[in-house]
């Protein structure tokens, strides 16, 4: 993809409308909306809940715990829905629901109310999520989904830079009011999708997908809606291509060795195999977002407007460079791309350590968040298009589900846990425990990532297979 960075406004534009197709682009405007509406208040989520509310830093993460383990549940039944009665329905119901239960959070003033709220929207939110992955699986051909995942993460992040600057100044005059804010931002994303997101699910009737295929810069038209015709026959002489309809792609000599041939029984055991370890990767990574900033308030006297600033930090290093460094790991493996970032993660952690020295809070926690945006660069767009390259066609919104429940349960665990380690262990231990917690994961994606090599049928390298 030519550097976006090198382009104006308009050429970017009609670059990526080359080489995307028209719902990748909707979900990449919606995703800007809709972050910009969550960072307005998440970043304070837990200064609120300690700061004005009165609760422990343990209670902090068992309220953000509630929604965590509550959408171990709605991810699963979202990318049930999704398979059963489409992508964009699902998108709608969650996304309007979510923007509602924001706005009664705001009504909420005790802990209970908040824990109550904090639930339903665990119920509501994560639903859109393996929908919206198995709508960009839909329309995006293998060997650019990273890229695809990529960009919906540049979006999710031009969100995050102006949010929590502008939740901390709405912070100052209330925090019903931002509340209010936040989700009426969200309503205006149902409204965006309602419009403008086509249904994008593979019909299983035969019939072409309802989504138009752009042409990506070659002669060939993406492939997708035109395969969707000869589905189900998703397994090729007893090996299946991770995505279902690559599989079929395979019968075409001009793009003979483009993906790695695996066992059907090989992508359901990498599957499954990496499910536990997304639960270790999510325990880990939400520590950032949920047990740091209550360390950097609570201990260090980090201001709000300091904390906002850092996420806006962090939103920014994304918009800059998550797109090529998608495009610069696109060949490599994806679960030693993970293992990397989840190394990147482990190193931040243990940087925290050091936020306590007199004079270098705000320069070690901006090196914290440097070391988490390069772990987020390399883990978060990665893991959808790895659960991608393993689902067959007919699945891919339940094993988004499932890969999305294994996730909530890693971040449902991690905030209880990381907030009782902040309140009982002295010093650096907590920090040192989910430092610990990164390499752990970053151990089993490597042995995955060996797994991975050894059941490539013939052992060809692949875009998915080789090393980095």
């Amino acid at each position: 993809m030519t550097s976006l960075s090198r382009l104006g406004p308009l050429g970017a534009f009609r670059e990526l409308r080359r080489e995307y197709d028209r719902a990748v682009l909707v979900l990449a405007v919606g995703d800007l909306v809709a972050s910009f509406g969550f960072s307005l208040v998440f970043p304070f989520l837990t200064i609120y809940l300690t700061a004005v509310i009165g609760a422990s830093a343990t209670e902090a993460g068992l309220v953000l715990g509630l929604y965590s383990i509550a959408s171990m549940g709605s991810n699963a039944v979202g990318g049930w829905l999704a398979d059963r009665f489409g992508r964009r329905v699902v998108m709608i119901g969650s996304i309007t629901l979510t923007s509602l239960t924001i706005i009664a959070m705001g009504q909420a003033h005790n802990l209970e109310g908040i824990a109550v709220l904090t639930l339903a929207l665990g119920v509501v939110d994560p639903a859109f999520v393996p929908a919206a992955r198995a709508s960009v699986a839909d329309v995006v051909p293998e060997q650019r989904r990273q890229r695809a995942y990529g960009l919906l993460a540049v979006a999710a992040s031009v969100g995050w830079i102006a949010g929590p600057s502008i939740g901390a100044g709405l912070a100052t005059l209330g925090y019903p009011l931002l509340f209010t804010v936040a989700g009426a931002v969200l309503l205006g994303y149902t409204a965006f999708l309602v419009v403008a997101f086509p249904e994008t699910r593979p019909a299983a009737s035969g019939a072409p997908s309802p989504s138009p295929h752009r042409t990506t810069g070659s002669a060939a038209p993406a492939r997708g809606s035109q395969h969707a015709v000869l589905t189900p026959p998703e397994v090729v002489h007893g090996t299946i291509l991770p995505g279902g309809l690559e599989a079929l792609d395979a019968q075409d000599p001009t793009l003979a060795g483009r993906a790695p041939a695996l066992r059907v029984a090989d992508a359901r055991t990498l599957f499954l195999a990496f499910l536990p370890i997304a639960v270790l990767i999510h325990g880990a990574t939400f520590q950032w977002v949920v047990t740091l900033p209550i360390h950097a308030s609570r201990d260090l006297g980090v201001s709000t407007a300091t904390w906002g600033l850092l996420f806006a930090f962090n939103g920014l290093l994304i918009v800059l460079f998550q797109m090529r460094v998608s495009t610069l790991t696109e060949t490599w493996a994806k679960p030693a791309t993970m293992a990397l970032g989840m190394a990147a993660y482990a190193l931040g952690y243990l940087a925290v350590v050091a936020a306590g020295l007199p004079g270098l809070t705000t320069l070690v926690l901006a090196s914290v968040v440097i070391f988490a945006t390069i772990g987020e660069m390399l883990v978060f767009p990665v893991e959808p298009a790895y659960v991608s390259d393993l689902s067959p066609l007919a699945r891919r919104g339940r094993y988004q589900g499932a890969f999305g429940a294994a996730a909530g349960l890693g971040s449902g665990i991690g905030p209880p846990l990381g907030g009782l380690a902040l309140d009982r262990l002295p010093g650096p231990i907590p920090w040192l425990l989910i430092a610990g917690t990164g390499i752990i994961a970053t151990a089993a994606l490597l042995w995955l990532a060996q797994r991975m090599r050894g059941a490539v049928v013939g052992g060809r390298p692949t875009a998915a297979g080789s090393a980095p």
